[in-house]
């Protein structure tokens, strides 16, 4: 594979030229040829997949470890936030384009008001027991921030952990909403920014009050030290309290092939880079990890001591069990030696003159750096990579090839007029036919491969989710809820209104569980769906090998063989959320807690604290277990019907467009013959010339195409 097959802009040149090609065609007779039409179609959709291809690197880590730091030295850009503290909190991708532009993603407008009501209902349960405050409502907020500074005055905020994030949260969202409403009631939820100057995107990548409100920011810009064919990920933490961004964060780290886990030189692995490293071999992404001790060049007395520190961090993770490489370099150094030193601050030129006076120390940091930077260039030659340029290629030759057999078989057809042989028009009709009857029952074996294949996907998935063995979702998701044990000890003492330590219980209940069952499913079905998609290819492959029999024995040329049967690399769809209650059973389960809670008034069990929330959550566990095989079931139906149909669509109608292809010069041939036979020879020899000329171009451009393989 050579380098041109890596580069989308000499795609996008070749696809152009082949594009003008086609073009002339079309001036000479082919502009109603549905095969010219469609492949004029394709080639921009091809050039368009190249362009935006990319293999995500996510870059993970602790808080204040230099994650977006790192991002901003591989972009050659001031993109992404840095300092101190939470400077990330919401999904940010830094892909390769041409100019920079920025696309912005606002959480759904009813997601946040949940937020925003659930965290007032943890804080503020007796003063909103009657109705849920209004997030819109200028008055709600005032009162609600008085509320929280009072919770703040009476030393409430590191009483109870979850209370403490529901009080920033809450902060952060009544700080933000004045600037994010505007843009809900003009329903624009999704704008892109073309300016890295424009002070909106200086607002929402800084502002922190504004990321509660966002679900995701996408930014183009050219990248200095990266191919094109790689993005960059800055997530927030894997323990994020915004159960929104969980779901998308376990998503996008389990699609990454690689995790490029930063390690701050200051302190090296803290506690909390001990417990997101078993998180993450929990999902069983461990052999995906790349680590990178991003070094403070001044805390390191001289090279010696950066060494020491690299080498304790590798022990430390052999220790753990990590055996992958662990690049040490300076990301700030790997930046100011990309940039002009004019363009500096003053502190920022002494720093640098100062690092350079100590060469040694320095240098081992340029040595890390390129290390990690071939290392980075090397991943963007794995499988999937290659299978999707491979098959861009691919399909850009089978165009050039049918355009080809067009402009021969015109060729041929026109010197066949020109020498006055005339066609048997009976035989030709009756190769039409035969030829139309073809194409009928190649439609008919396509549809049967693929309806039989989506039975037994659809069998497949519902075997998978209702299993009772281990292996099964549904008893994977079981073990979650019968796990959970009410947390009794944070009881409050004293409570004015009765219910309150069932309230605490339901609570905990809502904020612990669902987000556990939603991230085990989103894990669990990524990896069925991947060892799906190897199971679908083959079934779809022996399905059709036998036209590949029947194109050869009525074309009676050898066109293609099985392996160029244009399935897809993946699956290149969004997961179905998992949904637990819809709105109308949200309303009975309200109904549902309300006769609970009075059963349990009536037989006095609020005089025993502990008994009362024993009881309740007791019977969470049970309703959640009741209700959890119907959730699954709708589960499924969401992957059968919106997931995996309209991928074994998509495959129809590629399988139908290939084999199509195959048989167009054979098609064409038989058009030709049903012509007149008598033209004017001055017009013929013209539009001999012409396609001929074209035939010339066409066949180069094969030859070139195939030199590149």
């Amino acid at each position: 594979m050579t380098t041109n097959h890596h580069s989308s802009t000499d795609f996008i040149e070749r696809s152009q030229a082949l594009e003008e090609l086609l073009q002339r065609l079309e001036s000479l007779g082919f502009s109603d040829n549905e095969h010219l039409v469609r492949w004029r179609r394709t080639l921009p959709e091809l050039a368009r997949y190249r362009s935006s291809f990319s293999l995500p690197l996510t870059c993970i880590g602790p808080v204040k470890s230099g994650k977006s730091t790192l991002i901003n030295t591989l972009a050659g850009a001031d993109l992404l936030p840095t300092g101190a503290g939470i400077t990330t909190s919401f999904p940010t991708t830094v892909s390769a384009g041409r100019t920079f532009s920025a696309r912005i993603i606002l959480q759904p407008e009813t997601a946040v008001k949940q937020l925003f009501s659930r965290a007032v209902a943890l804080l503020f349960s007796e003063q909103y027991s009657d109705h849920p405050p209004l997030l819109e409502e200028a008055a709600e907020r005032q009162k609600i921030s008085r509320l929280l500074d009072d919770y703040r005055d009476r030393g409430n905020l590191t009483r109870h952990g979850i209370f403490n994030e529901s009080y920033r949260l809450l902060r952060n969202l009544i700080a933000g909403a004045d600037q994010v409403l505007i843009y809900y009631r003009k329903g624009e939820v999704n704008f892109t920014i073309s300016d890295p100057q424009d002070q909106r995107y200086r607002t929402f990548i800084r502002d922190e009050a504004l990321s509660p409100y966002l679900q995701e920011v996408a930014i183009q810009a050219p990248l200095k030290l990266l191919p094109p064919y790689l993005s960059l990920r800055d997530l927030p933490g894997l323990d994020t309290p915004n159960p929104s961004h969980q779901g998308i964060i376990i998503q996008q780290v389990s699609e990454s092939p690689a995790l490029i886990y930063v390690i701050s030189s200051r302190i090296g692995l803290r506690q909390a880079d001990y417990q997101l490293l078993e998180h993450l071999r929990r999902l069983g992404l461990e052999t995906r990890l790349l680590f990178v001790l991003n070094l403070d060049l001044d805390e390191h007395r001289d090279r010696a001591a950066a060494a020491a520190m690299a080498e304790r961090c590798r022990n430390e993770l052999h220790e753990l069990g990590f055996t992958q490489p662990l690049f040490a370099f300076s990301a700030l150094a790997l930046h100011f030696s990309q940039v002009e030193t004019a363009v500096l601050s003053q502190a920022d030129r002494q720093r640098l003159q100062r690092w350079r006076e100590e060469k040694e120390k320095l240098a081992f940091s340029e040595s890390g750096a390129r290390d990690f930077l071939d290392h980075l260039a090397e991943l963007g030659r794995n499988e999937a990579a290659t299978a999707l340029i491979e098959h861009s290629e691919k399909r850009l030759r089978q165009i050039i090839g049918g355009a080809l057999g067009l402009v021969r078989s015109e060729i041929e057809r026109l010197q066949g007029s020109s020498r006055k042989l005339a066609a048997d028009r009976s035989q030709r009709q009756e190769e039409r036919k035969t030829l139309a009857k073809l194409l009928k029952e190649i439609e008919h074996i396509i549809d049967g491969a693929c309806n039989e294949t989506e039975k037994y996907c659809f069998t497949r998935t519902s075997r998978w989710i209702e299993r009772r063995d281990d292996s099964g979702l549904l008893r994977k998701l079981a073990g979650i809820v019968q796990s959970y044990k009410p947390p009794l000890e944070q009881l409050p003492e004293k409570y004015r209104n009765p219910l309150t330590p069932i309230k605490i219980i339901n609570n905990h209940f809502q904020l612990t569980i669902p987000p556990r069952l939603e991230e085990t499913t989103t894990v669990e079905t990524l990896r069925f769906m991947t060892d799906l998609q190897q199971e679908i290819n083959q079934r779809l492959l022996d399905g059709c090998t036998p036209l590949f029999v029947i194109c050869e024995r009525f074309s009676g040329r050898e066109n293609s063989g099985p392996q160029d049967l244009p399935l897809p690399v993946r699956i290149d769809l969004e997961l179905p959320a998992f949904v637990m209650f819809s709105e109308v059973e949200k309303r009975f389960a309200l109904i549902d807690r309300i006769r609970e809670f009075t059963s349990l008034w009536s037989r006095k069990l609020w005089n025993r604290r502990q008994s009362a929330a024993e009881l309740h959550g007791r019977q969470l566990i049970k309703e959640t277990l009741r209700e959890l095989p119907r959730w699954l079931s709708n589960y499924g139906e969401q992957l059968k019907y919106a997931y995996l149909r309209r991928h074994l669509e998509e495959c129809r109608k590629l399988i139908g467009a290939f084999f199509s292809d195959l048989l167009a010069g054979s098609g064409r041939e038989l058009e030709c013959g049903e012509e007149k036979s008598a033209e004017n020879r001055e017009e013929i020899n013209r539009r001999l010339q012409e396609l001929e000329k074209l035939a010339v171009k066409l066949g180069q451009m094969k030859t070139e195409q195939n030199d590149q393989t």
